[in-house]
């Protein structure tokens, strides 16, 4: 359609494409936002607004924005007959057009449907565009004879545009010329559109400097403000900037062009700043670039800290020149160096400045704001009085003002990590999220006395409410976190005695008594049991064990399940609420779990006279053995020697299997090879057993 210009009135360099995927962190990237907001587009990023990410962000905006002004503009032409809806249905999706009974307007709805392919790029078809300059004589002739005056502005911009991109570049100046009248008193964001496509125009047949200024135009309060930046980029020499202030009607146009081209990602701000309190010391721009300046240090709040190592010096200048700005309001001036004290820990000098604007503007939110992140940055530890302290001073804002309370929670979570407060800690980095994960077994009894224990002050109580909220919200992700740590401790009865519903709705992935040739023994019928038929089978055996220890059976079935619960089993997944396939959840449960399996292993060894058991439990022995040398060896194995173990041949060449058997693994593999050659599990495993083949091929030679 005819509104979709943004692409089509500039073209852009390469480098704001940047190909990439996912996400990453930026430390550019404000995370707490303690200014007021602004409408002006370019004091809403701290970053470079050149990136990709920046750019399809800008202009993702304005293109919601631009339809939405747009449609308000019809509604009011077609006398407020059509709600915005109706009006997006037919212009936008062309549907419905004949309830638009006007004859004019369903000429022009017919003809910039007939034009569309003109001006809208499809990849994936091979377009022709030899017939578009037919559309620009019907264009001007509609100018000429259609008597609505919103009408005859879309048909100036539909004729300019057609010719900026299908016909020559004189042609697009003549028409503009021509019919610029229309816009005389305009306020149409057509008018904007308008003046794009003839900035562009002027750049395109080399008039520079000119176009860049007619650009210039659109910086401050249009609704496509972003092409005055993109279109900078042409303005490449000293030359063409003297050139470009050339055309500056007065002062504020100059400085006007200073703030442009401080934007730029390797400007140098502060001389640009310079150059405009030169030329005004009371200039709104260099109150626009001072906002800037202000909004991109802001990251130094941030959680993951600055990209700066000694801000404070890299940015010693630009506070020197703020101290010595003389001009009428130095207001942003001043919220600066409140800032930036608090950023490099000056917090009686903050304080001074802070205290003197409260009382100029006692209502100015982020003054408020300011004062409750100095107060915070002051605080060296925390007690039950400063909680309630803290707690009576976020009050004071509302809890919508997500980066206010998620720094303070930041800010809490660090004063507990200085004290050894770990419970607390994790009250405060879980408030909006519960991480189960990062709780172990004595932490979430702590965390369900807090849920139902009367609290001592009323921060405490804050976090409370928040947590009895989002377990009553989501109170499976509860219960099956509580189930995981007590079956992660082996608490096998405290886990059954819960009598949650998850129990029968949840099954294990395999069968949890298996001991299998295959290391994580994930094989055979999957999901046989649920949590609760498992638990109460294990407890089963456990208490068979009390009565009888020396059981073989039992101690076989014991040893497996443990083996199965550990990291490196089949039915880990009940022991914690996120499994990962390379990071180690609790380690030291792991590792106890595996030494258990040992001793339940070599119990039902000591008491066993089936030599083919034997050979099982013997073979069983050395893979909880090499479980555990994986559990500390000090890389993962697969990233070990990754060439030598998969070049398909040697496997004697592992590395990691080879430290193994050097550590400790060659004593049960000796064993089998000599007690248990003659089985038939001793022949299974030359089959099926890789850890086995690199033992033979490697000690077994000769």
């Amino acid at each position: 359609m005819i509104f979709k210009i943004v692409l089509l009135t500039i073209s852009l360099s390469l480098s704001l494409f940047s190909c990439g995927g996912g996400y990453w962190w930026n430390s550019e990237d404000v995370e707490f936002h303690f200014l007021d907001n602004k409408d002006n587009l370019y004091l809403q990023y701290s970053n470079d607004l050149s990136s990709a990410s920046t750019y399809n962000d800008i202009i993702y905006k304005y293109n919601i924005k631009n339809k939405e002004e747009n449609l308000k503009e019809w509604q009011v032409a077609l006398e407020n007959r059509f709600s915005i809806k109706e009006l997006e249905d037919i212009i936008y999706k062309n549907r419905n057009q004949e309830l638009i009974l006007d004859e004019e307007f369903q000429e022009y709805l017919k003809f910039i449907k007939e034009q569309e392919y003109c001006v809208t790029y499809n990849p994936y078809i091979n377009q022709d565009f030899t017939y578009c300059k037919d559309f620009i004589p019907i264009a001007l002739n509609k100018i000429d004879n259609t008597k609505n005056s919103f009408l005859k502005q879309r048909y100036f911009y539909i004729a300019l545009r057609l010719s900026h991109y299908k016909d020559s570049t004189k042609n697009s100046l003549d028409i503009y010329n021509k019919y610029s009248y229309l816009l005389n008193n305009s306020n149409s964001i057509v008018k904007d559109w308008i003046q794009g496509l003839y900035a562009g125009a002027l750049v395109k047949n080399n008039e520079i400097a000119k176009g860049v200024y007619e650009f210039s135009k659109l910086f401050e309060n249009s609704i496509n403000s972003h092409l005055s930046f993109y279109n900078f980029k042409y303005i490449t020499s000293e030359e063409y900037f003297n050139e470009l202030l050339s055309y500056a009607k007065d002062d504020s146009e100059k400085t006007k062009m200073y703030a442009i081209r401080a934007l730029n990602y390797n400007s140098n701000v502060l001389e640009e700043m310079k150059n405009i309190y030169n030329i005004d010391k009371n200039s709104k721009w260099l109150d626009f670039l001072i906002f800037r300046e202000l909004l991109k240090s802001q990251t130094l709040h941030n959680t993951y800290g600055s990209a700066y190592k000694d801000y404070e010096n890299e940015n010693s200048e630009y506070i020197y020149f703020l101290k010595n700005i003389d001009k009428d309001d130095k207001y942003l001036v001043d919220l600066s160096l409140v800032h930036f004290n608090i950023y490099f820990k000056k917090y009686e000098e903050s304080k001074k400045i802070l205290d003197r604007l409260l009382v100029e503007f006692p209502n100015k939110h982020e003054l408020k704001v300011a004062s409750y992140i100095l107060y915070l940055n002051s605080l060296k530890n925390i007690d039950s009085s400063i909680e309630d302290e803290i707690y009576k001073r976020v009050s004071h804002f509302n809890e919508n003002e997500f980066d206010i309370y998620k720094y303070t929670l930041n800010t809490l979570s660090n004063l507990y990590k200085n004290q050894n407060q770990d419970f607390e800690k994790y009250l405060s980095d879980n408030f909006y999220y519960i991480e189960y994960k990062d709780l172990d077994l004595e932490n979430f009894k702590k965390f369900e006395i807090f849920l139902e224990t009367k609290q001592d002050t009323k921060l405490r109580e804050f976090l409370q409410t928040r947590f009895k909220k989002m377990v009553t919200a989501n109170k499976s992700s509860f219960d099956f976190a509580k189930i995981t740590v007590l079956i992660n401790n082996l608490k096998f009865k405290e886990a059954l005695d819960t009598n949650f519903e998850i129990l029968d709705k949840t099954k294990v992935e395999f069968n949890p008594f298996n001991g299998l040739i295959r290391g994580n023994n994930r094989s055979g019928k999957k999901e046989p049991f649920t949590i609760r038929e498992f638990l109460q089978r294990v407890i089963k055996i456990e208490n068979e064990l009390e009565k009888n220890p020396n059981s073989v059976m039992d101690n076989f079935l014991f040893a497996n399940s443990l083996y199965n619960l550990s990291h490196f089993g089949n039915i880990n997944r009940v022991t914690t609420v996120y499994r990962s396939n390379y990071l180690v959840h609790t380690p030291k449960l792991q590792e106890q779990k595996l030494n258990l399996a040992i001793n339940y292993y070599e119990k039902a060894l000591e008491n066993s006279k089936d030599i083919e058991l034997n050979a099982k439990i013997t073979y069983l022995i050395a893979k909880t053995k090499l479980a555990l040398f994986d559990l500390n060896y000090d890389k993962y194995p697969q990233e070990d020697n990754w060439w030598k173990k998969n070049s398909g041949y040697n496997y004697g060449s592992d590395e990691f299997y080879e430290k193994f058997l050097e550590n400790s693994g060659s004593r049960y593999f000796n064993i089998l090879q000599n007690n248990f050659k003659d089985t038939r599990y001793y022949n299974e495993l030359i089959q099926e057993c890789g850890d086995f083949k690199t033992y033979i091929n490697r000690y077994n030679k000769g």
